[in-house]
């Protein structure tokens, strides 16, 4: 005679559990991955959070710091005068980077700095112009080429030069964000979305 059967046997349940398990090692990591448009949102954002430290320093110890990015090599690094009677003398060396206390992610020819995460590089995409009216000719408009400096009062100098940085994904060139510095050493981070520049 048989007997109706309900629920599950203990080896079906743990067949069923093994399969959700190899579905999800899968699925998880890629959900959780971020999108190109918001890996370049967060390395601009780090870019804004880094300068706006550097700016800082600039102030509390009342000496100039130069940002410097090298757009080839997708890093930039910061150096502080350190000369005795705070001339604004800078020459880009070690002692300089350490100075300046930029949280190193890297380094160039052994200079200590921030290499731009993986995917992404300096450059303005499809961007054929700027947020808030600056001009996109260039993945660094910056009024000293490819670097930025703070005086000791934490403004950008020459004064009132200020400028745009853009950084964009490597393969989608549609994914681009932009930090823009005004002459006044504010600092705004952008991402272009549907063509349209939003903070």
């Amino acid at each position: 005679m048989l007997r109706n059967r309900l629920g599950f046997s203990l080896v079906e349940t743990i067949v069923v559990l093994l399969l959700l398990a190899v579905v999800a090692s899968v699925a998880v990591p890629r959900a959780l991955k971020p999108s190109p448009s918001r890996q370049v949102e967060l390395a601009a954002r780090a870019l804004t959070r880094d300068l706006e430290l550097l700016r800082m320093r600039a102030i509390a110890a009342k000496r100039r710091v130069r940002v410097r990015f090298y757009e080839s090599e997708r890093f930039y690094s910061a150096f502080m005068d350190t000369t005795a009677l705070r001339s604004g003398s800078i020459t880009e060396n070690d002692a300089e980077v350490q100075a300046s206390r930029l949280l190193a992610r890297g380094s160039r020819i052994g200079i200590p700095g921030v290499k731009l995460p993986s995917g992404i590089q300096f450059g303005t995409g499809i961007a054929t112009s700027g947020p808030a009216g600056h001009d996109a000719s260039g993945a660094l408009v910056l009024a000293n080429g490819d670097y930025v400096e703070f005086d000791s009062r934490g403004m950008v100098a020459p004064p009132g030069s200020g400028g745009v940085i853009y950084l964009m994904h490597e393969e989608i060139n549609s994914s681009v964000s932009a930090v823009t510095i005004t002459g006044a050493s504010a600092f705004r981070t952008w991402v272009l979305r549907g063509g349209e520049w939003t903070r």
